[in-house]
């Protein structure tokens, strides 16, 4: 046995195998969420073909799995830091899996949109809990990487799940999709089960007599010498999560990084929610719709790789921020191109890749602006303000063109918000010490 931090010979340490599975996990899990939220905007023209449902009602579907996504990271995140990330991730996974089953078979828009819900909780749980984990689970060289890891799962979920879907949409009908996501969600239950640890920062932050014993069989599947004793708890009293977030030297970075989030997800959540939607209107089958928006999303895992190379080398705000300014600009260039198939992929290639990007980096500087005791709970808050935002995006968006708005028009309306999150980000970063993603 050796004396010192279990998390200090974690950061400088290699990573081992164990360490590696684990972030490929969180990645597949981003890569389930992905295709989670995106399935029920595969499906959207073939429900709207089958139920003859209107832009303003199919906005009411959309939108009702990102409520689900709000209520479930601003009521179940905060829970994992109660009981641990990894059974959190567990029961997020059942509820995933449920909920895209009874999809499925669904018959009508209210029953569609309650399963979406439950949906939305697991999903909505499961992001604040996977993106600490990918940093905890990392050495400090590869901390970056670890986090670029797991967010590109997201945009990887997007892209094959939508050629998947593509596929299914094209050999079977809509229920297909559903069926395809509660298959993914019951294998990753497996995975989970077998390979992803409680992480360190849970064990040590909740210590009893095994925890000791705990944290030493960690170290030693991570390849490590066991610890003699743990070193001391912190000597400042625990606060309520909630409070803590809002303490008086954190409430102003929790306000600032939520209003980022929020409206950035406006516009992420339009993107996402109707590209399909709006490719089907132009004439196109709702196949060939899905496979351009499988398209957008593999541009998207380019940025995030590419982020994931660059952010430990930049300033991570000053890259944020012009990534939110460039999708702010590209979503009403989507919305103005014409019927041509050529210009709508490149078009939706440059969004994709300026959306997932921004997540990607936008994640790091979430992550960053809370401490490990109270990470899943800050995570939590900022992106469930942010899904219960982003949730409108559908619903307002589809209540515009009911009203006659056409797309150039309404994508010109909600790509407003990047460009404002963008600028508030660049600002915070001339003021501020340049923040690296790697903090």
């Amino acid at each position: 046995m050796t004396a010192g931090d279990p998390r200090a010979a974690i950061d400088a340490a290699p990573m081992s195998r164990a360490q590696v599975a684990a972030v490929v996990i969180t990645s597949a899990l981003s890569a389930l969420d992905g295709y989670d939220v995106l399935s029920v905007t595969f499906a959207a023209p073939a429900i709207s073909r089958d139920w003859a449902v209107g832009k303003a009602m199919l906005g009411v579907v959309l939108s009702s799995g990102l409520v689900g996504m709000a209520l479930g990271s601003l009521l179940l995140a905060p829970v994992a830091d109660a009981i641990g990330r990894r059974r959190m991730v567990m029961l997020n996974l059942l509820l995933m899996m449920a909920g895209m089953l009874m999809s499925a078979f669904s018959r009508g828009v209210a029953e569609l949109s309650a399963w979406r819900v439950v949906t939305g909780i697991g999903i909505g749980a499961m992001v604040p809990i996977i993106t600490p984990l990918a940093v905890e689970f990392s050495n400090a060289r590869w901390r970056t990487l670890s986090l670029a890891v797991m967010s590109i799962g997201y945009p990887i979920g997007g892209t094959v799940g939508g050629f998947v879907a593509a596929g299914l949409l094209h050999l079977f009908d809509w229920p297909a999709v559903f069926l395809f996501g509660a298959a993914l969600a019951l294998i990753l239950l497996g995975a989970v089960t077998l390979w992803l640890p409680e992480p360190l920062a849970f064990l040590m932050e909740r210590r009893d007599d095994r925890t000791l014993a705990r944290v030493n069989a960690l170290l030693r599947r991570f390849a490590l010498p066991p610890v003699e004793a743990l070193p001391p708890p912190p000597t400042t009293p625990r606060a309520v999560p909630y409070r803590e977030i809002f303490a008086a030297g954190q409430r102003g970075a929790t306000l600032r990084i939520t209003l980022v989030n929020l409206l950035f997800i406006m516009t992420v959540y339009y993107v996402l929610s109707w590209m399909p939607q709006m490719i089907a209107d132009l004439g196109f089958s709702p196949s060939m719709a899905t496979m351009v928006s499988a398209l957008a999303s593999f541009g998207g895992a380019i940025a995030c790789i590419t982020i994931g190379i660059v952010a430990p080398r930049t300033d991570l705000r000053a890259v944020v921020a012009m990534l939110m300014i460039g999708l702010g600009l590209a979503t009403p260039a989507f919305g103005f191109t014409s019927a041509s198939l050529p210009l709508l992929i490149l078009t939706g290639l440059i969004a994709g890749a300026f959306l997932y990007g921004g997540i990607t980096g936008l994640y790091a500087l979430i992550v960053d602006t809370f401490e490990p005791r109270a990470r899943a709970t800050g995570v939590g808050f900022v992106m469930g303000i942010g899904r219960a935002a982003g949730a409108l995006a559908p619903l307002a968006s589809g209540a515009l063109f009911g009203i006659g708005i056409d797309r150039g028009g309404v994508s010109a309306a909600l790509g407003s918000m990047a460009l404002l999150a963008g600028l508030i980000v660049a600002l915070s970063a001339r003021r501020s010490q340049p923040c690296r993603a790697d903090a």
